[in-house]
């Protein structure tokens, strides 16, 4: 008798769900179609297969092997090449072949921070028509949002390239930084924005670093655990609002009337201590870049809480450049402009003049970085929408920092103070001839004498020098310029480049003002990609 066929495979089959699947060979979602390696750097190409599998990096003429180790993991490094606009395939070659389709190489820059940089270049001024530019060697690349309470391993993220309908929903900074860069070098230029608007500098920081660094360690923000332990609060107290919330906004739907307000005090999304480090930056190590643009500060813009920043950026530029194992990564940093309430009072304390002080002082000190001061583009709302000068700056500023290219392209800012009687002799730096003012006579500048009460001044411009006065202040000791969270400023240099808010004192800074991890973003960020 014939035994059936079925009863004959029935072992194997059961045999073979027994054994484990054979992996294959993965790349990170950072290596996918229309992207563009850095040139001139060794390429780091890494991924995961089976625990001792061979398997072979093909690029070009490129060619590199590796054996996965125990954990599944695997690196190779190509050498560096030249920039080419041949798009390319890059294969890796194991027990299955992946084929990344249309590689570049050429400049690649990483863009972060908060909503200024997420800001989307439809919501800009010009931005309408930048949108349906197609430029072949303008690739873009777009990071999404991704909390991590530990380090990822790995993010999603999509290339296209400049032109594509999802083009409208990219960085606006990020975008009109890259698309001039590629004219300005002439050859293919990647743009990376891993933003997210609403979040804290403490977020994009390892958490041994926020453990350890200079900075007083009894503020529940700069701890992982706590930070969470009172989100989690918060949001378990305003649950039951937030359902009522959600349930109202439904019916006002289908009724064709106005939303209702979200509870007030609801914290949102968790964006607390470490989580885009672990979500959002520490998934795209070790891949090379050719420099970084770093616009935030906003959520830490605030009375008594802006005081750590200024220790905070200098360690986070140095953790970024030593994960990304690049010493001498160049950091672009883009002060924060003007926002909020006009100034009223020339002593009232503002958070905004505390950061901006931060990231000058961070630059002064910190090799391979540069400011660009956003100063005259501010407006009342925290997102102001002439971003394609910020980014004209910008790109000024790589040419000279990062490409060598001749000439000062820093905006002008506080270089000595000269007491002379009753007046201030304020000498400005990077000037490039003389200073001027817009409309008229200098504004924004504030005076005091030894008790520190400060009064509006008159202000003359005398070359690369402003004199700075006030019949209320005879014997004056200190000057502050634009030191307000909205300013009436109107000083520029010789290029058009707006004079730094400045201070030429050190008196303590006020330390009023709490801070929570459900502290609202000032304004609701842009629109989120599709």
């Amino acid at each position: 008798m014939k035994c059936p066929l079925s009863l004959i495979l029935l072992p194997s089959l059961f045999l073979a769900l027994l054994l484990p699947a054979k992996a294959e060979v993965k790349l990170p979602a950072i290596f996918a179609d229309h992207m563009v390696l850095q040139r001139q750097m060794p390429v780091t190409v890494w991924g995961w297969a089976a625990p001792g599998e061979q398997l072979t990096v093909e690029f070009g003429v490129a060619k590199a092997s590796a054996t996965a180790d125990a954990s599944g993991s695997w690196k190779v490094e190509l050498p560096p090449m030249e920039a080419s606009a041949d798009g390319r395939p890059l294969t890796v070659k194991g027990s299955n072949t992946l084929t990344v389709s249309d590689v570049l190489v050429g400049e690649v820059w990483l863009c972060s921070g908060q909503s200024n940089m997420e800001w989307a270049l439809a919501r800009s001024e010009g931005g309408t028509n930048a949108c349906t530019t197609t430029n072949p060697l303008l690739r873009l690349c777009t990071i999404p949002h991704n909390s991590q309470a530990e380090p990822a391993s790995d993010v999603n993220a999509k290339w296209v390239i400049s032109g594509d309908p999802s083009t409208k929903f990219f960085s606006a900074i990020g975008w009109w930084f890259g698309d001039k860069l590629q004219k300005e070098l002439k050859v293919p230029v990647a743009i990376l924005n891993d933003s997210y608007g609403g979040t804290s500098i403490q977020a994009w920081m390892p958490a041994e670093a926020l453990r350890s660094g200079p900075w007083p360690q009894d503020i529940r923000w700069n701890n992982p655990e706590m930070a969470k332990a009172e989100y989690e609060k918060k949001k378990a107290e305003l649950q039951p609002a937030y359902d009522k919330y959600l349930a109202d906004k439904a019916v006002a739907a289908q009724s064709k009337l106005p939303s209702p307000e979200p509870p007030k005090g609801w914290p949102g999304d968790y964006r607390g201590p470490s989580v885009l480090w672990n979500g959002m930056i520490h998934p795209l190590l070790p891949f090379r870049f050719r420099g970084v643009c770093w616009y935030q500060g906003e959520n830490n813009s605030y009375v008594g809480i802006a005081n750590t920043y200024g220790l905070m950026l200098p360690v986070m530029i140095s953790e970024w450049r030593k994960a990304f194992g690049q010493a001498d990564l160049p950091f672009l940093v883009f002060q924060l402009a003007r926002n909020r309430k006009p100034q009223a009072d020339p002593n009232e304390p503002s958070g905004i003049a505390v950061i901006q002080e931060a990231q000058l002082q961070t630059v002064q000190k910190t090799p391979r970085t540069a400011l660009i001061v956003t100063e005259d583009l501010g407006e009342p709302d925290v997102h102001y929408k002439k971003k394609e000068p910020a980014a004209t700056r910008a790109v000024n500023l790589a040419m000279s920092l990062a490409y060598g290219r001749e000439g000062d392209a820093a905006s002008p800012s506080f270089k000595s103070l000269e007491v002379k009687g009753d007046q201030c002799i304020v000498q400005i730096d990077h000037v490039a001839g003389s200073m001027k003012a817009e409309g008229g006579a200098p504004k924004g500048f504030t005076i005091a004498g030894e008790d520190r009460n400060f009064v509006f001044a008159d202000a003359v411009i005398d070359g690369e020098k402003v004199i700075v006065s006030s019949s209320k202040v005879p014997k004056p000791v200190a000057v502050r310029y634009a030191w307000a969270d909205m300013p009436d400023v109107n000083l520029f240099n010789a290029k058009d480049l707006p004079l730094a808010p400045f201070r030429t004192d050190n008196w303590p800074l006020p330390e009023t003002g709490g801070f929570s991890v459900s502290q609202p973003t000032p304004t609701p960020p842009p629109v989120a990609h599709p």
